[in-house]
């Protein structure tokens, strides 16, 4: 604030630097309060979208997964109803027509299941030996068409050729029990040796087989022929599994348009289907799934439970949901990728507008607060000027005090009641207070400057009668030699006594006369020093409260603070001039108290002087009688005349220090009056209004008027008696 000229600007900056703090808080708390909200809700968002894709994952793989069952359980079924017509048609005996079913039978109804269902690729039935009748009773020529083999064991095929219709043939001889593995991982009898093996439906995981020169993967469902718990043959359909691949392209379409990828795979982990590649079908599922998706693949198809993961990493959400088809252990698994792109691009656009809309907000606070904040340093400003009005018109009053011209008679206008209102008051009431210790100092001064005018007519007066005194002296002096001389003659020739008895006489009333004198003259000195003792008490008490009047101005111009700084220092040029008028009274004092001290040494010393002569005058008179006692009387005149030379000497030295006392009071008189000359000179610098010219300090004027009355009559009364004595 030291560096501010104006109350004004320190108001108006230290406002608006508060009101920007915290428009600029709350536009940080605003933007950090937005973005958590909008990190919130983009990630409530998130963990909400995240879940419905999962159900949604969850609910087209159940339906996906619902449709594939279906049809594959179809071809299962077809198997499982020849397989059932087989097990009627086996005779324990091994006749033909057990329940009225035998191989023409049986053939015929292959057959008719290729030809009742278009969505199957062939039928087939494959029996043990001689499980359905005799073998070697249907032996047939190698190259026929038949149910049968060369061996006659009972195995027919029912497939559509080129043209669409439907022919029986013998399976491929040697190839139900083939071991050999193909490129799929399967062995070439799986189809037979499944079932054989399990003694329960089985479903071969697809293979790519030459239909007609055309490549199809087919599937191939298998349903046991059990009688009394034997294992007597088998009936079985293939598949052909493109449909699947059409299933899941459709379904992964209609799923974020095609931006995931979708999969089937066999439980020997082929590729059934897949959406992404389809060059990748047959071949085996590391192909297209990471390590850890090959684990989740199989968690999937042991637990018999849908996995679901979302790999951050990758930024891929998987879905692996098992398909078991019938009763067979057969577990294929539906295999669903999704990217979180994808499914996030909705979000993403939420939240792009929602980022928008926040920086759209935080630019209209900003602007609003811009507003604001120029209204309100507006409204400071107006405020600080309010402020600074009253406090310049007080610094201008100050101004006018401080400035060579020194005007007292200036006030502060008061309106209101606040604090600048009380501040005017309280300036008013100091310069009255100001104004009326000047008076008083004027008035002291004056004071001072008369009285130390008759203490210079007093001490002129008392020169005077020093000189008178002095001379007095002088003639006692040349007396006592006279009277020397007389003595003298007296004991040098007393034939001359009478004579000199009678000029003694007259010489000793004189020197008696002389002697009153004296003593009249040290009296009158010694009232005389009193008085000036008395004067210059009135001239310590005029300094004493020239002094006090000094301190309280002093201290109100400490009260005042910087502006009164310029009445400190008259202040106590004021309290150093009567400082320095009391050390010159209590020295002129001390001289005078000296000097009365002297005086009544002499005046004892003349006393006793007077006393002598007149023992002279009385030794004198008795001489006519006496005269033989003129050596002893001479010789007592002697010693008397010594004591008196002695004590006029000693007079004559004080009258002598009491010249220089006088010479030095007239000296600090002349002082005192030019000091207080300075005191007048000083105070007049100031403009200052009579007393009783501001009612809101009569009470003190009056005071003053009263303690500067008091100080004028002890004035007069020194005077007076100082007239008196003179």
């Amino acid at each position: 604030m030291k560096k501010f000229k104006s109350i004004k600007h320190f108001v108006v900056l230290a406002s608006g630097a508060c009101i920007l703090a915290v428009v600029a808080t709350l536009l940080v708390y605003n933007y950090i309060a937005t973005q958590r909200t909008e990190e919130a809700v983009s990630e409530r968002t998130t963990g909400l979208l995240k879940d419905g894709i999962n159900e949604r994952l969850s609910i087209l793989a159940d339906s996906s997964a619902g449709q594939i069952n279906r049809q594959l359980e179809k071809a299962l079924v077809i198997a499982g109803d020849l397989a059932s017509a087989t097990e009627l048609a086996v005779e324990a005996d091994g006749s033909d027509t057990t329940y009225g079913f035998g191989r023409p039978e049986l053939s015929a109804l292959v057959k008719q299941a290729v030809h009742n269902n278009s969505f199957v690729l062939d039928a087939f039935i494959g029996m043990e030996p001689n499980a359905v009748g005799n073998d070697s009773t249907y032996v047939a020529p190698a190259g026929t068409t038949d149910s049968y083999d060369g061996t006659g064991r009972f195995r027919p095929w029912s497939y559509r050729n080129d043209k669409g219709e439907v022919e029986v043939l013998s399976l491929e001889e040697g190839g139900m029990e083939n071991l050999t593995m193909m490129d799929s991982g399967i062995r070439r009898g799986e189809y037979y040796l499944c079932s054989k093996e399990s003694g329960k439906s089985c479903v071969v995981d697809p293979a790519f087989y030459d239909f007609g020169g055309k490549q199809i993967m087919v599937a191939t469902f298998t349903v046991p022929v059990m009688v009394d718990g034997t294992f007597r043959g088998l009936a079985g359909t293939d598949l052909s599994v493109d449909f699947i691949q059409s299933e899941l392209v459709q379904a992964n379409k209609a799923l974020y348009d095609g931006a995931g990828r979708m999969a089937l795979v066999a439980p020997v982990g082929r590729l059934v289907a897949f959406t992404g590649d389809a060059s990748q079908l047959g071949k085996p599922a590391s192909n297209v799934l990471s390590a850890s998706g090959l684990g989740r693949l199989d968690q999937a198809r042991t637990s018999g439970q849908a996995v679901s993961m979302t790999d951050n990493d990758t930024g891929i959400i998987e879905f692996y949901q098992p398909i078991r088809i019938g009763d067979t252990s057969a577990t294929w698994t539906l295999v669903m990728q999704l990217p979180i792109e994808a499914v996030m691009a909705d979000l993403a656009v939420l939240q792009k507008e929602l980022h928008e809309q926040r920086t759209t907000d935080l630019v209209g606070m900003l602007i609003i607060s811009s507003l604001v904040t120029a209204l309100g340093l507006a409204f400071i400003w107006w405020v600080g000027s309010g402020i600074s009005r009253p406090l310049g018109n007080l610094a201008a009053r100050m101004q006018d005090i401080a400035s060579g011209d020194g005007d007292l008679t200036q006030r502060l206008p008061v309106s209101g009641r606040n604090e600048l209102a009380a501040v005017a008051t309280q300036f008013n009431a100091f310069v009255d207070k100001i104004n009326r210790v000047m008076l008083d100092v004027r008035d002291s001064s004056e004071n001072v400057k008369l009285a130390s005018g008759e203490i210079s007519t007093g001490s002129l007066d008392l020169s005077r009668r020093t000189e008178n005194t002095a001379a007095s002296l002088e003639e006692s002096a040349a007396a006592m030699e006279e009277l020397t001389s007389t003595v003298a003659n007296s004991a040098e020739s007393s034939r001359h006594a009478s004579e000199l008895t009678a000029e003694a006489t007259r010489a000793a009333e004189q020197g008696g006369e002389v002697m009153s004198d004296v003593v009249g003259t040290m009296r009158d000195i010694s009232e005389s020093s009193r008085e000036i003792v008395n004067i210059i008490g009135v001239i310590d008490s005029i300094a004493f409260q020239t002094n006090l009047l000094a301190l309280n101005a002093s201290v109100e111009a400490a009260r005042a603070g910087e502006q009164g700084r310029g009445f400190a220092v008259v202040a106590e040029e004021v309290r150093s001039l009567a400082n320095r008028s009391t050390k010159a009274a209590r020295e002129i004092k001390s001289l005078i108290d000296a000097s009365v001290e002297k005086t009544a040494n002499g005046e004892v010393l003349v006393q006793q002087a007077g006393d002598k002569m007149k023992g002279i005058v009385e030794q004198v008179q008795r001489v006519n009688a006496l005269i033989g006692e003129i050596n002893t009387a001479a010789s007592e005149q002697n010693a008397g005349i010594f004591q008196v030379n002695q004590a006029v000497s000693q007079l004559d030295q004080m009258t002598q220090e009491n010249a220089a006392l006088v010479e030095e009071s007239a000296a600090a008189s002349d002082a005192l009056s030019q000091e207080a000359s300075r005191l007048a000179e000083i105070i007049g610098v100031f403009h200052l209004g009579e007393r009783g010219e501001h009612a809101s300090v009569i009470t003190h004027s009056s005071q003053g008027r009263a303690a500067h009355s008091a100080s004028s009559v002890r004035h007069h009364e020194a005077r007076e008696e100082l007239i008196q004595s003179s």
